[in-house]
């Protein structure tokens, strides 16, 4: 699938420079076709100097030209895909079934817990809300039920607010339930809040126009699957398609911030494939969460003794090319554990050295995800030559 990478290299598109027209060129043109019409007119010569009174309605009517023209050389970049933005966009996006912003609310378990068991079912009615406490709440998406003899239920809730700002919520982090519900004494999550998304941003709303076409493969090409999993939501960062000879298909996706997604989400990106019109219908589809590979990073740097003056500079890039790193290996499925890249940014960040005692090469499952769970990266000192 084609990266966004390629709408930018394409050549530009400006009529006025193809054609050399500037403010200048208009006032001369101008200036020219006026002497030539007085000339024809009368059989007299005239020249228009800088100070003729004629000269300023001429800058005057050229400035008012070149701004018309500038507006249309615009309004005609829009009509391809990497000049166009904001409504001009989504106007084009509606015409490949993007009619939504892009906003998603994020999603999570809640488990909710009785004092003791009871003798009859106790029911948790839908839109039961928890918090953690910052005015943020999670709505449950369906009546919840914890069955007779049973101390707890598992559930799934919505964020009421779309956008990212649902994200990110540690397990146990929503603890308190907005809603009592009787007998109900507590509440936890036990996944960390995901799948929530701001508006598509332009650059996001192309590349998703710009990829379209790779769903008509009717072939169910790797291609097509990727697209039709990843146009589900700009909040999945990559999808890995694995297929095998009982044409199974495969689909493992990968959400922002090296985030897996939860079974429920899963369950929606398959039914958003499934439901496409497009899509190949001689395949089954199976979206699922790759499975985590987590590793450490244990380092100690070196820093050339000549730029002892600008070290503490040296030591943010350094870290910022650790964090770098970490965020490489995260963002794409089956990506391996690879020091030597951590090798290199450390060494363009400015290190002389770096010794590093962990991770060792490591080559990824193809449907697993590499995620760094700790950073242990010091300064060794100053060499010398």
């Amino acid at each position: 699938m084609a990266g966004i990478s390629a709408l930018e290299n394409l050549p530009e598109i400006d009529v006025l420079k193809d054609e050399g027209i500037t403010f200048d060129s208009i006032v001369n043109e101008m200036i020219a076709d006026y002497e030539a019409r007085y000339r024809e007119l009368t059989g007299e010569e005239l020249t228009i100097y800088p100070a003729d009174s004629r000269r300023i309605l001429i800058n005057v009517t050229a400035g008012k030209i070149y701004q018309l023209a500038t507006i249309i050389n615009e309004r005609h970049k829009l009509n391809f895909l990497q000049y166009m933005y904001g409504d001009f966009l989504k106007n084009w996006a509606s015409n490949f079934g993007f009619d939504k912003d892009g906003r998603e609310s994020a999603s999570v378990k809640l488990r909710f817990h009785l004092a003791d068991a009871q003798k009859t079912d106790i029911v948790i009615p839908k839109g039961t809300r928890a918090t953690s406490g910052n005015g943020i709440f999670f709505s449950t998406d369906e009546d919840a039920t914890i069955a007779a003899g049973e101390e707890y239920t598992d559930t799934n809730a919505t964020c009421t607010e779309e956008g990212t700002i649902g994200n990110n919520y540690a397990i146990g982090q929503i603890n308190s339930i907005a809603d009592p519900v009787n007998l109900i004494e507590s509440v936890e999550n036990t996944t960390e809040s995901s799948g929530g998304h701001d508006e598509y941003t332009d650059s996001e709303l192309r590349e998703l126009i710009y990829n379209f076409p790779e769903r008509y493969s009717t072939a169910g090409s790797e291609g097509a699957y990727k697209e039709l999993a990843m146009a589900y939501s700009t909040n999945i960062v990559d999808a890995k398609i694995i297929t095998n000879n009982e044409a199974v298909v495969q689909i493992y996706v990968l959400l922002q911030n090296g985030k897996v997604p939860d079974e429920e989400y899963c369950k929606k990106v398959q039914t958003f494939i499934y439901d496409l019109k497009e899509s190949p219908d001689t395949d089954k589809i199976e979206v699922k969460a790759p499975e985590i590979n987590e590793y450490e990073i244990n380092a100690i740097y070196y820093i050339p003794e000549e730029k002892k003056e600008i070290a503490d500079g040296i030591k943010e890039a350094i870290m910022d090319a650790v964090e770098e790193f970490a965020e490489y290996t995260k963002t794409k499925v089956g990506r391996s554990i690879n020091p030597g890249i951590l090798t290199a940014y450390a060494n363009a960040a400015g290190a002389s050295r770096i010794q590093i005692s962990s991770p060792d090469f490591q080559k990824i499952g193809e449907s697993e995800v590499a995620v760094c769970r700790q950073i242990n990266v010091i300064f060794g000192g100053f060499d010398k030559e």
